[in-house]
Order: structure tokens, then C-alpha cells, then sequence
């Protein structure tokens, strides 16, 4: 057990090492705060409804920033997702990445078998790549979501 919990930190190091490297490129990316340190407990992130449902209307996403407007640009998100949302089958502008923090997520292309993703579970999505995204856990999910760009989504999908 202890030997799949440091493989599970060493991969999330590294993925935030190499998210680190490629933001160092894109001048938008955190912090964003006039060169200031920010720290700030959980209870700070306080997600809003949105208007993102899911495939049941019941389910929906909640978001709140973490730094920027995901309206406007480069930002960084706490994202809620319902228990039992699944995204209609949709696509985005451009790539973004999703760290789950709390549940299990899936997020997947056509034709693919989903993948279960815990706390500390990663994934990369490319921009203009039809998938779906959803929390297949009961007491819903949490994720960090990080966009170079403003956050959209096209339903129905719009591919290369």
C-alpha cells in the first residue's frame, strides 16, 4: 500500500513538474496576483451553479476560480461536479487538465472504455476531441481544472 501511494505522489509531482515547465511558456498562467504568494484553505473555494447540466437535468457542474475568470482567459478552477453528471458528448477550443481532488471522475473519448480516476487521478484533454466527462461518485466529485485559454464547451462537438 505504501508502495502505491508514493507512486501515485511521484506521478502527481511529476505531472504538476511537467504542467510547471509548459507554463513557464504561456505568459498568462499563475499566479497572476501581481507576483504575491496566495494561500488559501479549502473552505475559501465556495463553487457557484453554473449553467453546464448534464445528460439528467438534475446534474449539474458548480465552479468557483482559483486564479482568473475561466470567462475571460487563462484560469485556474475548483470545478463540483453532481453525483451521476455526465456531460453530453462535447468538445472544447482548446486542451486543458483536470486533477480530481475528492470522487471518482471519468473523462473519455469515443470508442474508448472509460478509466476510473480517485483522488490525485490526472487526465489531459485535448482541445477539439469529442469525449465525455463524468462523476460516478455518490457524494459527487471535486477537480482542479487549469485552461490556457477562456473555459467553452461545443455541443454538440466541433473536431479537427
Amino acid at each position: 500500500m505504501k508502495m502505491k501511494m508514493f507512486s501515485i505522489t511521484t506521478f502527481v509531482a511529476c505531472v504538476i513538474m511537467a504542467t510547471a515547465a509548459k507554463a513557464q511558456t504561456i505568459p498568462a498562467y499563475p499566479p497572476l496576483n501581481g507576483g504575491q504568494s496566495v494561500t488559501h484553505p479549502a473552505s475559501y473555494y465556495v463553487p457557484a451553479k453554473t449553467p453546464w447540466l448534464g445528460v439528467n437535468k438534475n446534474t449539474r457542474l458548480w465552479t468557483v476560480n482559483a486564479w482568473e475568470d475561466p470567462k475571460t482567459g487563462a484560469h485556474g478552477s475548483m470545478t463540483r461536479f453532481d453525483y451521476g453528471f455526465v456531460s453530453p458528448l462535447h468538445t472544447h477550443k482548446h486542451d486543458y487538465y483536470g486533477v480530481v481532488i475528492k470522487g471518482v471522475m471519468e473523462n473519455y473519448q469515443v470508442g474508448v472504455k472509460p478509466l476510473k480516476m480517485g483522488p490525485g487521478g490526472y487526465w489531459y484533454q485535448r482541445g477539439k476531441q469529442a469525449h465525455t466527462t463524468a462523476c460516478v461518485s455518490k457524494g459527487g466529485c471535486l477537480v482542479f481544472l487549469v485552461q490556457a485559454s477562456a473555459f467553452d464547451a461545443q455541443i454538440p462537438p466541433v473536431e479537427e
